[in-house]
């Protein structure tokens, strides 16, 4: 316990309604590894409702006693209690700096979404005051997993295309549990294989890291994995002060909310670990001509999460098919980490089911035309992006004109029924 940390009791105020309780567990050692774990105990009123337990297993990497142990646990929760409406405590110690970011955060997640999040108080038995003085660290870490996003990252700061921005990246997180399985152990061990050479050349170091985040905390992986991904990054305190979040959205076609997102990934700091947003300046099309430089990091791309291999793309997904247009319309040729060239067919298959999927093929179509690509798919891809968008604002209209002159109940019975 950090001895310059002072109790708070959370006895009173809203606890006598839903709530969520973090109870961490003592540091368990097995072999070279280190399990950290968390009992996430659910509270109506007075009896206990249910409780899971939520771990972490990775390398020691030899850290120390850090000040406050258990903040990935918080961070990791606070989606999850927002969506049930339960206020938050930690029964252990948070920094001030942490516990402010996360108030702030939970005000950003209500405004955009009131009737999915709630605000929720969130709290800790002990707090460490702001502004203690502690050393942090100078190591950076990045999230590795093989795709174009966390690509791009890695590279534009090894090589310095990041300029004045460029960080010394020390650490790379490949987890297990996200777009892997837990139970595929084959395909973890074989993207690890993969990454760890790779990455070491570049001075980089991998962390596998392997958790049951998405069976413990279930909510919806889209607007979860931000706060999941970075209960990892806290797991490598102190040896980095700092943790770039690849970008998936650029500047101009920002998405509110997302599980990670240009405003909100800077509050998942801690008093010893800053997060930051990187790579918004530049969309899919432009990361993938950028990686042209990094021959080795193409030939180890991995972007497909729906395919039998999941250490491998697959070849026929839409992330699959999208993934190499961007390099046809960036005139590279298709890396080794995809078997086959994409057909017209598989564009014509394509099903856009949300705005950010229409966007990103908009992205394709634009960088065609300014690129002078004038293939078969060009066309195909553009009439797709035109049908979606009238269907949004189809939609929308209808929307509008429902809210204004329908009951509730008939608007839902519509929703329902014709927007299935």
């Amino acid at each position: 316990m950090d001895p310059g940390a002072v109790t708070v009791d959370r006895s009173g105020g809203r606890l006598s309604g839903p709530s969520m309780h973090l109870w961490p567990e003592p540091e368990a050692r097995s072999g070279p590894g280190v399990l950290r774990a968390c009992r996430v105990e659910r509270k109506d009123g007075a009896p206990k409702t249910g409780a899971v337990t939520l771990w972490y297993s990775l390398p020691d990497l030899g850290l120390g006693q850090r000040p406050e142990p258990d903040e990935p646990f918080l961070i990791a929760a606070t989606i999850q209690a927002m969506a049930e409406g339960r206020d938050l405590v930690l029964h252990g110690t948070a920094s001030a700096e942490l516990l402010g970011n996360l108030a702030e955060f939970c005000e950003a997640w209500h405004r955009w979404r009131p009737q999915t999040f709630a605000r929720v108080d969130i709290g800790a038995e002990q707090t460490t005051p702001r502004g203690v003085a502690r050393r942090r660290e100078t190591g950076v870490a990045v999230s590795y997993s093989g795709g174009v996003d966390s690509s791009w990252t890695i590279w534009r700061h090894v090589s310095g295309l990041a300029g004045q921005r460029s960080r010394g990246i020390t650490h790379a997180v490949f987890v297990h549990g996200f777009d892997i399985p837990l139970a595929d152990t084959a395909a973890f061990e074989a993207g690890c294989g993969r990454a760890a050479p790779l990455l070491a050349a570049l001075g980089i170091s991998l962390v596998p890291v392997r958790t049951n985040f998405r069976d413990a905390l279930p909510f919806y992986w889209e607007m979860a994995y931000g706060v999941a991904l970075a209960s990892c990054f806290h797991q490598l305190r102190p040896h980095c002060g700092e943790a770039l979040f690849a970008s998936s959205r650029p500047y101009d076609v920002l998405t509110f909310p997302m599980g990670s997102n240009v405003v909100t990934d800077g509050l998942l700091s801690s008093a010893e670990l800053q997060v930051v947003h990187d790579g918004a300046g530049r969309n899919r099309c432009e990361k993938v001509a950028g990686l042209a430089g990094w021959p080795a990091g193409l030939a180890a791309l991995r972007v497909c999460w729906e395919g039998t291999r999941r250490d491998r793309n697959c070849g026929f997904c839409e992330k699959c098919v999208r993934t190499m247009h961007n390099f046809l319309v960036a005139g590279l040729p298709i890396p080794p980490s995809f078997e086959r060239a994409p057909t017209l067919s598989q564009v014509e298959g394509v099903r856009l089911r949300s705005r950010s999927l229409a966007e990103e093929w908009s992205q394709l179509v634009i960088a065609a035309e300014r690129n002078g690509v004038r293939a078969p798919w060009v066309r195909v891809a553009r009439r797709k992006v035109a049908r979606h968008r009238t269907r949004v604002a189809v939609r929308e209209a209808a929307s509008q004109l429902a809210r204004a002159t329908l009951p509730t109940s008939v608007r839902h019975f519509i929703r329902r029924t014709v927007f299935a």
